[in-house]
């Protein structure tokens, strides 16, 4: 085994997620020779930890503008669950749902992506990302079924370090009532509109969305064709789906950091991201009463992220509080039985 191979292996278990807790190189050359059977040079770990670091589909990720490493965890494999975020324009090799791509496109999607969703958690909003539905093994008309992102906005508490605190009084109202404590936005998301795409990337969000509260369709790139532009007000306003581009292009996009750093971006760092974005409302989402239960009933079923999804959502009901998702993960039983809402 080449020593590539084995940093692969060893380094995942070594490396911080939080690029805020990045090791530095010095220290990170020592744990990783208590992990190696044979000797190696500082000189000859440093070069690799470098080369590596700039491989997308490797496990290590340098600080941007400091020193020190963290584990990637947007892996190459990972980040193409947003591969069909990206129009044939922008794409160049590697077949992606009958169109090709490249790793520098992937890479926008997942920063998009992260940008979206900690730009939710900062509204107060907690995201939910379906990262293995647009898989491998996913098939076209997966893209008319589900979202990219959800988007949870409970409506009976208050923000906090921890994810959102519940009121219990206005809770337990709420539920003798009938009434849902909170909203689900269905988000789809694109690099780009295109004069030959807009339609049905459109009506994929509409499709996709009609079981949630809200549907939008999210864009990176700012809009420049008035009659894409238009045309999209008025789809919007005709079926109730929001339109908004976040005015990032794509040379915007690479001098970002990496998704897992974007997603703990500090206050002071988001404040600069806001300052790239360029808001560009074109319609706005037109609610839904209630959320389509015939339609969550076919997707639970279909999809097991959606389902993990919803167990979340009864587990936090339960608890009298919504954590993040990622702090939820690792305590969805293998075989649990789906809680009514």
């Amino acid at each position: 085994m080449s020593l590539r191979e084995h940093l692969r292996n060893v380094l995942p278990e070594i490396l911080p997620p939080d690029p805020k807790d990045a090791i530095k190189g010095t220290e990170l050359i020592e744990l990783v020779k208590l992990k190696l059977e044979q000797k190696y040079s500082d000189a000859t770990l440093r070069y690799h930890f470098s080369i590596m670091s700039c491989d997308p589909s490797s496990p290590i990720a340098k600080v941007e503008h400091g020193q020190g490493y963290y584990l990637r965890t947007n892996t190459l494999a990972s980040m193409k669950s947003a591969r069909h975020m990206i129009s044939p324009s922008q794409a160049t090799f590697g077949d992606v749902f009958g169109y090709t791509t490249s790793n520098e496109a992937l890479l926008r999607a997942n920063k998009f992506r992260a940008i979206v969703a900690r730009c939710a958690e900062n509204e107060g909003k907690l995201p939910f990302i379906l990262e293995k539905t647009f898989g491998e093994e996913a098939q076209y008309e997966d893209l008319w079924k589900y979202p990219d992102v959800v988007s949870i906005n409970w409506q009976i508490g208050q923000a906090s370090e921890r994810g959102v605190e519940f009121d219990r009084d206005m809770l337990q109202l709420q539920r003798s009532f009938g009434s849902q404590p909170f909203t689900l936005h269905s988000m789809k998301m694109k690099l780009e509109m295109r004069h030959d795409t807009f339609r049905e990337d459109f009506f994929q969000c509409l499709s996709n969305s009609r079981w949630a509260h809200f549907g939008e369709l999210i864009i990176a790139e700012p809009i420049e064709a008035h009659d894409i532009v238009e045309s999209l007000r008025s789809l919007g306003s005709e079926f109730g789906i929001g339109v908004t581009s976040f005015g990032l292009s794509a040379e915007t996009l690479d001098e970002l950091p990496e998704p897992d750093a974007i997603r703990h971006f500090t206050e002071r760092e988001l404040e600069g991201l806001h300052k790239l974005i360029r808001f560009q409302r074109i319609a706005e989402s037109r609610p839904r009463n209630e959320l389509g239960w015939e339609q969550v009933r076919s997707i639970r079923a279909s999809n097991p992220e959606i389902e993990q999804m919803f167990q979340w959502l009864s587990h936090s009901l339960d608890n009298g509080q919504a954590e993040p998702f990622a702090n939820f993960r690792n305590t969805i039983p293998k075989t649990a039985t789906p809680v009514p809402l």
